[in-house]
Parts: structure tokens; sequence; C-alpha cells
């Protein structure tokens, strides 16, 4: 598999919200049908990184391009009325840049993008992707 993207996401949860990644996993398993969670990674509020699916195993987080790209998501990501929000705490910001210079180091050629970028009308993962990296 070629990877040309690293593509960030939000679980489209408040920040009060208490969402593990077995939490996201049932979502993706039990309520979508899929084979496993859909993404590689996750980052929860406390700043941990937890794996997902194998990240030799196609994800399935961004529709028509799962077979060219590697899957983060953020624990939070909505306001108290399900409105977008950037709410992640400094641990999350500090472990996102981590794994994403790792990841950077892995797949040289790949960008790094919202899941905006793929899918203009959706906003996650909730902040603008770019602005971060040429500011980190």
């Amino acid at each position: 598999m070629d990877t040309n993207f690293i593509v960030i996401h939000c679980s489209a949860t408040r920040a009060d919200q208490h969402v593990t990644v077995e939490d996201i996993r049932r979502w993706h398993v039990v309520d979508n049908g899929w084979s496993d969670i859909g993404y590689h990674w996750i980052i929860d509020r406390n700043g941990k990184i937890h794996h997902g699916r194998n990240a030799q195993a196609q994800g399935a987080h961004v529709k028509g391009h799962n077979h060219e790209s590697v899957g983060i998501c953020l624990i939070g990501g909505i306001d108290e009325n399900g409105n977008p929000e950037d709410n992640y705490t400094s641990a999350q910001w500090l472990m996102l840049e981590m794994l994403v210079e790792t990841l950077e180091l892995r797949y040289p050629q790949a960008m790094v993008v919202g899941h905006y970028f793929f899918t203009p009308y959706k906003t996650c993962p909730n902040f603008i992707v770019e602005d971060w990296m040429s500011n980190r």
C-alpha cells in the first residue's frame, strides 16, 4: 500500500464526554457493520495514543482514499450544542505533533491533511490542518 496521505479526524464528541477507543470501535463495528475500527491511531483526551487498525491494513476513515492513507482520530471536536469546536487538550496537541512527525518519517511522500480535504462539506477535524502544520 502506498501511503500518500496522513488524515487527521475527530470523533465529533464533546470535550466533557468520556469516549474510549472501544466506544469508537463499537460505533464502527456494531453500528456501521465494518470489520474493525476505521482509524489507525486514536489520541484520547489525556494524550495517550491508542492503536486502532494495524498500520499495514487499509483503514475505513476517508471514502475513496482508504487505500492510500492512514488515519488519526482526536477524541473531541464538538461543543455542547453539537457544533464544530477545536477543543483538544494540550496533551492531545503534543501527542498529535509527535505522531505526525513519526509518520512523516515513515511516509515521507505523504501529505498531512484533515478529513475535510477529501470531503469539503465536512469540517473534521474542526481545525485547519494546513495552518497547524505551518505553525508547529
